[in-house]
């Protein structure tokens, strides 16, 4: 119970969110792990992202530009695709006003995963 308590005071559950292609729009980052522009047309400049190997290690980091899209649709987007770097879904979660992403890195099995936020 204790746990559940501290967990809950602290922000470490994810709630997983849904949103509109608008509030995709814009830029993600957090502090060394790289930045995320998605832009209105489809397109998405990624600056210096942190790519892990399967131990969840940083071991580069990636830059370019490419294309982004939304799951299911653009109305209702759970998950967020790009076609630069690795290209690993990412899923939305935080609340409506601090909206944040993820995405799971090294091994499936570990529970890694590498988080951005909008700002």
């Amino acid at each position: 119970m204790a746990v559940a308590v501290l967990t809950l005071a602290t922000g470490c559950i994810w709630q997983p969110q849904t949103l509109a292609r608008a509030d995709i729009v814009g830029t993600w980052t957090e502090g060394d792990t790289g930045t995320l522009l998605f832009k209105d047309d489809g397109t998405v400049v990624v600056t210096n992202l942190a790519e892990f190997n399967n131990d969840g290690d940083k071991v580069s980091e990636c830059s370019g530009t490419g294309e982004w899209g939304a799951y299911p649709d653009d109305k209702e987007a759970e998950k967020v695709w790009t076609t630069v770097c690795d290209g690993n879904p990412w899923e939305f979660g935080g609340s409506k006003a601090h909206p944040k992403m993820r995405r799971s890195v090294g091994d499936p099995d570990s529970g890694d995963d590498q988080t951005l936020s909008r700002k």
